[in-house]
């Protein structure tokens, strides 16, 4: 088991304490910080970032001693950062061998008086699309399909199908439009398409309810001819959703399961929420019709914990996922930064999601000396707004 794994862990604990720091005996320099629920509304900071674009540093090596050394300094730092902005929702930051920080505050259910924990689990949003990349990857490594094959070959109905590659999809290169509407300015501004809205059902089965969205989508012009441009689009990995399904002969959901999640061990992931599930609040619940069965799908659908995502961080980073070619294709950025489920920023991949009111950030790099995750239900907290804060509170460790 890795030490980022166990570090998770270990620091499982509720959030019944006003401000609490506990430390692994384990592990040198791991802390959990907790904070007492806060019901007050608070307003979104103007972080100038969309769902689809963390904001671009680029990757700086820093003084791991120095930040050994300050540790204790540092937690207090960040501790502060979450208190002031009152965070709620579980982060955690990893920085070079020495250094793990990971807080858990807010509530995971109101109703019940249920803390956020370790062990909470959240819709990730479009960090999905990392898992549903890997997988068409993976069944590229198993020659069940082919990057470059027009997806005509998946869709034969559909009009513009020969124009448009697997690649295409993989890096939002296609051109097909976004059946999500999302607003860059309003936190709580991501619905469907309205003629989407009208037709689907939460009653509704999820083959029903991809029906219509694949009907929808299959009924659009292109924005442009595949290839020429770059337009970040949900409906893309939705699609490949169907083509994981169509390849592998199973279910896109069990695809997951059978040959990412049991093998890295993310016995706390899935599709469909649970008792472990946060619920969401504070926030504009009108458009919960993004949490209907079949609408988040294999682009934004995935539900995951901190400690689960650490797994795929090792499991893709060690290949144990995909080979080290199929890692290369994914993580290289084709065209504005993005590559195949993240954004590139020299050595760093990202992601972001927002489903509802629960946002998510995973950012990385490949050599594992920063890691950061941060997971919430709560509309008004903004994973990249306090990741650009961490980073604010580290610059005087830089090299």
């Amino acid at each position: 088991m890795s030490r980022l794994i166990k570090a998770a862990l270990c620091l499982s604990v509720s959030c019944m304490l006003a401000v609490s720091l506990v430390s692994c005996k384990n592990l040198e320099s791991s802390q959990l910080q907790t904070t007492q629920s806060q019901t007050e509304q608070t307003t979104l900071p103007d972080s100038g970032v969309t769902e689809t674009e963390p904001h671009n540093q680029d990757t700086q090596s820093y003084n791991y001693l120095m930040i050994k050394q300050d540790a204790d300094k540092i937690t207090s730092e960040l501790n502060k950062i979450i208190s002031d902005n009152k965070y709620k929702g579980v982060t955690y930051l990893k920085i070079g061998n020495d250094f793990e920080y990971i807080t858990a505050s807010g509530d995971a259910n109101t109703e019940k008086h249920v803390y956020n924990s370790i062990n909470t689990c959240c819709y990730t949003g479009s960090v999905t699309k990392q898992f549903t990349a890997a997988a068409i990857l993976k069944l590229c490594e198993d020659k069940k399909l082919s990057l470059s094959d027009s997806i005509i070959k998946y869709f034969p109905s559909y009009k513009i199908g020969e124009k448009v590659t697997v690649k295409n999809l993989l890096t939002m290169t296609s051109g097909i439009k976004n059946y999500v509407r999302r607003d860059n300015e309003a936190i709580s501004d991501v619905t469907l398409e309205p003629e989407i809205e009208s037709k689907i059902s939460g009653k509704a089965s999820a083959e029903e309810n991809r029906e219509i969205i694949l009907n929808w989508i299959f009924s659009q012009d292109l924005s442009f001819e595949p290839d020429t441009e770059f337009m970040y689009s949900d409906s893309n990995y939705y699609l490949l959703g169907e083509i994981i399904e169509q390849t592998s002969g199973i279910s896109y959901e069990n695809y997951i399961k059978k040959y990412i999640f049991e093998p890295l061990g993310m016995s706390k992931s899935g599709f469909e929420p649970d008792d472990n599930t946060a619920v969401s609040y504070q926030g504009n619940t009108s458009n919960d019709s993004m949490l209907y069965s079949g609408v988040a799908y294999s682009s934004f659908g995935l539900i995951s914990n901190v400690s689960d995502l650490l797994r795929w961080v090792d499991g893709l980073l060690d290949f144990s996922v995909i080979n080290k070619d199929s890692f290369e294709i994914m993580t290289t950025p084709y065209k504005e930064n993005y590559a195949m489920g993240f954004y590139v920023y020299g050595d760093r991949l990202s992601h972001t999601g927002r489903t509802e009111d629960y946002n998510s950030m995973l950012s990385f790099t490949k050599d594992k000396s920063e890691i950061f995750v941060s997971l919430s239900n709560y509309a008004y907290t903004e994973p990249v707004y306090m990741y650009r804060l961490f980073k604010n509170s580290l610059k005087n460790y830089l090299n």
